[in-house]
């Protein structure tokens, strides 16, 4: 999209990730039983700027990791010449308002002919932070005097329970400093609502204490979630030592606040003490309820309400389709549409896009909806992420 302010000329950028696409999507191929000529994406947006007659910058971003196949294949482009040459023999020049950004993790598998052609320009993440992301986010907030408290809440504990998780624990699957803040700030979206009690009908005083009970439990369930059992332990250590509020039995990661009264309370009292099985029920599909399937039923279904995108990581048979599909079995079905997607090591990219593109409708150019005008919600089971 075009950014355009007064006395500045319009911008233009378009942005793909060339390793998520096979190369003959990326430039271009031959159809092997026809032979007809297929256009790529790369040669698309350069066939459509190449034919721009205005003077407008544009900007073809490359947000992905460096591959030797389709860096190599740039190399002629981002050379004196700046012509990119496709394997049916069109040669497209690139013009002079047209510039190439690559932003890349590292450059591991790049050659030196690559290198030589860029510039370099290094970020590190302790340049720039989490508070620009958490400034941003409470700037969107329509309370402004409850941003300026969750603001001193952040600098409170954010940063010491960073540190502490970067240095004592470790991680079934390692997350970044920045995606730990954003599953913060998705996890406060969810539940700082009235739903669960966050309202100053109270006083100022209640409402104060219930968001902050609510931020230390978020903080557990994202700058904590991801941590290893020995690393739980260290957490509860560590946080009754800065925090003196939680209930003295049991680790924190036993309790919820409780949106009625404001109370830290703890998960068993979710348990129906007269639970008893269904006798119409199959054998394997009986599923026990536990305090772990009542927290993560909480935490899952809050963030899909608020439609956040959620990843549910553990170990081989601990559960985690059958509480992930209890619960979808809760979503009202006359606002969601479920479409599950079992993955394997055959599954490819195309496949699931086919598989979506199935269950979804064409509204106009570029745009597929559910049917129905519903909220879909695609559950990938057995995704798997190589370390």
């Amino acid at each position: 999209p075009p950014v355009e302010q007064e006395n500045v000329e319009a911008v233009h950028y378009t942005a793909l990730n060339p390793k998520s696409i096979t190369m003959g999507q990326l430039f271009g191929c031959f159809d092997p039983v026809s032979h007809e000529w297929t256009d790529g994406i790369v040669a698309n947006t350069f066939r459509r700027m190449a034919t721009d007659t205005s003077r407008d910058r544009h900007w073809v971003v490359f947000d992905g990791p460096v591959d030797t196949l389709w860096i190599e294949s740039m190399n002629s482009v981002m050379d004196d010449n700046k012509i990119l040459t496709l394997i049916n023999g069109e040669r497209i020049s690139m013009p002079e308002p047209v510039s190439l950004l690559f932003e890349v993790e590292d450059l591991a598998v790049a050659s030196p002919a690559t290198v030589s052609r860029c510039g370099m320009v290094y970020f590190d993440t302790k340049d720039l932070g989490w508070q620009p992301y958490v400034d941003s986010w409470l700037q969107k907030r329509e309370d402004k005097s409850g941003a300026e408290l969750l603001r001193k809440f952040f600098d409170k504990h954010a940063q010491r329970l960073l540190d502490f998780v970067r240095g004592k624990c470790s991680e079934l699957v390692p997350t970044s400093t920045l995606n730990r803040i954003t599953s913060l700030c998705n996890l406060l979206d969810a539940l700082l609502t009235e739903a669960h009690g966050v309202t100053r009908a109270e006083g100022e005083d209640h409402y104060r204490r219930i968001v902050e009970r609510w931020f230390l439990f978020c903080c557990v369930w994202s700058l904590c979630g991801g941590v290893d059992e020995a690393g739980r332990r260290k957490v509860d250590e560590f946080l009754r030592e800065v925090e003196g509020q939680f209930p003295t039995k049991d680790s924190v990661y036993e309790y919820y606040v409780d949106g009625k009264t404001g109370e830290w309370v703890h998960w068993e009292q979710e348990l129906r003490a007269d639970w008893r099985y269904s006798p119409d029920l199959p054998f394997y599909k009986i599923q026990v309820p536990t305090v772990d399937t009542v927290r993560y039923d909480f935490l899952l279904y809050n963030l899909i309400l608020a439609r956040k995108p959620t990843l549910m990581v553990g170990p081989v048979g601990t559960g985690k389709t059958s509480v992930v599909t209890s619960v979808l079995a809760r979503l009202d079905p006359s606002v969601f549409s479920l479409l599950a997607i079992n993955m394997s090591s055959k599954t490819s990219s195309n496949n699931v896009q086919d598989i979506i593109e199935s269950k979804v409708e064409k509204r106009t150019k570029g745009v597929f909806v559910p049917v129905g005008g519903k909220k879909m919600v695609t559950f990938l089971d057995d995704l798997n992420m190589p370390a």
